[in-house]
């Protein structure tokens, strides 16, 4: 069975429109962006999340769902390196959406993972990264294996 996750779009974003245009724009600006990256010698994990949910109770914070292929090399990675470096990309097109670069160049290696939420949930992040001192990632794959990233600046992650 093929993955054709990479060409489409969230569940959120419905057959077409305006919605489901920036999210098209989000991906295309991850590629641009793993492009980049690769070109000054990372290799770039490009995840493509079936379904993003901000999360109050228990695993808090994002719950991102991912295809079993990039949640294994993420896990693979995640236990050799230690991405020191994150930077998140936003724009707000009726909900907001987020490009989160974690790089590692030590170890060569990037990830990109695209998220979106609703604007209302902007207080529960804040409210969540206050909490707990950093706002969490949480990558799944359906069988509910996780990899937390976790994220010590907020801020970029909420609307101005």
């Amino acid at each position: 069975m093929e993955d054709d996750s990479a060409g489409r779009a969230p569940p959120f974003a419905g057959g077409g429109g305006t919605v489901h245009d920036h999210w098209d724009d989000l991906v295309a600006d991850m590629a641009a962006t793993a492009a980049d990256l690769s070109g000054a010698g990372r290799e770039v994990l490009e995840l493509h999340p079936a379904d993003v949910t901000v999360v109050s109770r228990s695993r808090r914070g994002f719950d991102v769902l991912v295809p079993d292929d990039e949640f294994e090399t993420l896990r693979e990675w995640v236990d050799g390196a230690t991405f020191p470096e994150h930077r998140v990309y936003r724009a707000e097109a009726g909900l907001v959406f987020l490009l989160v670069v974690l790089d590692d160049p030590d170890a060569g290696l990037a990830v990109c993972c695209p998220l979106y939420y609703e604007p209302s949930e902007a207080e529960t992040l804040r409210e969540l990264a206050g909490a707990d001192g950093e706002l969490r990632t949480h990558v799944r794959r359906l069988s509910e294996s996780y990899v937390t990233l976790t994220h010590d600046d907020v801020e970029p992650f909420l609307p101005e």
